[in-house]
């Protein structure tokens, strides 16, 4: 009996720290994106208004590409736009459509957060955090294939242009958590871009990096 008692005893403290854990974790979580929507939206407008100051004439505001239209007719919304900071300008002489398939040298990051002050890096092609174009690999993508914040910068990018993108939550991944990536919803994302190849749709059939 007594047995018995002590592996009851065992099984319930092991439930117990199973429980707090999952607490510990759910409140660490909450934490970490705590007013989550209302900062990224604070941060998106202080981008759109140094952009449009544009202090040092680097900066440009892009309107989404399937947005064109509709806010030429209604009010502009910082959301409806993507704004880039212009690091280098490129030596390319045009741009790619949208069948077109890029090569790129990238990192993407959230807005600074409790455990990431330089934001939490969801994505990157660097091998490491700092990009070595002499060993890093641009990665392969089709303009069509990204979100559209993403795809709205590129078409204006030419070879070699270097930019900051900065993709309000409406043009990237919506309200709805990206759990794959672990992005939470309503999240503005930054993008270090570097565009390193254009290959013209039905064109340029040869891909290979050298």
């Amino acid at each position: 009996m007594m047995r018995i008692l002590n592996i009851l005893a065992n099984s319930v403290c092991a439930v117990l720290v199973a429980l707090t854990l999952v607490a510990c974790s759910e409140k660490e979580e909450e934490s970490e994106y705590v007013n989550w929507q209302a900062k990224n939206q604070l941060f998106i407008d202080s981008i759109a208004a140094e952009c449009d100051a544009n202090v040092d004439g680097n900066w440009e505001k892009i309107v989404a590409f399937n947005l064109v239209d509709s806010v030429e007719r209604i009010a502009p919304n910082p959301n409806h736009f993507v704004y880039v900071h212009k690091e280098a300008a490129g030596t390319g002489t045009y741009s790619p459509l949208f069948n077109d398939s890029i090569r790129v040298h990238y990192m993407g990051r959230l807005i600074p957060s409790a455990s990431y002050p330089q934001g939490y890096i969801f994505g990157k092609s660097y091998s490491t955090y700092v990009l070595n174009e002499n060993t890093d690999v641009p990665t392969l993508m089709s303009v069509s294939s990204n979100i559209v914040g993403f795809a709205t910068a590129t078409l204006h990018m030419v070879e070699g242009d270097h930019w900051t993108i900065y993709v309000p939550y409406y043009l990237g991944y919506g309200t709805s958590e990206y759990t794959s990536a672990n992005i939470p919803g309503y999240s503005t994302l930054i993008f270090d871009v570097k565009l390193a190849k254009i290959y013209r749709y039905k064109i340029d059939t040869n891909t290979t990096w050298y």
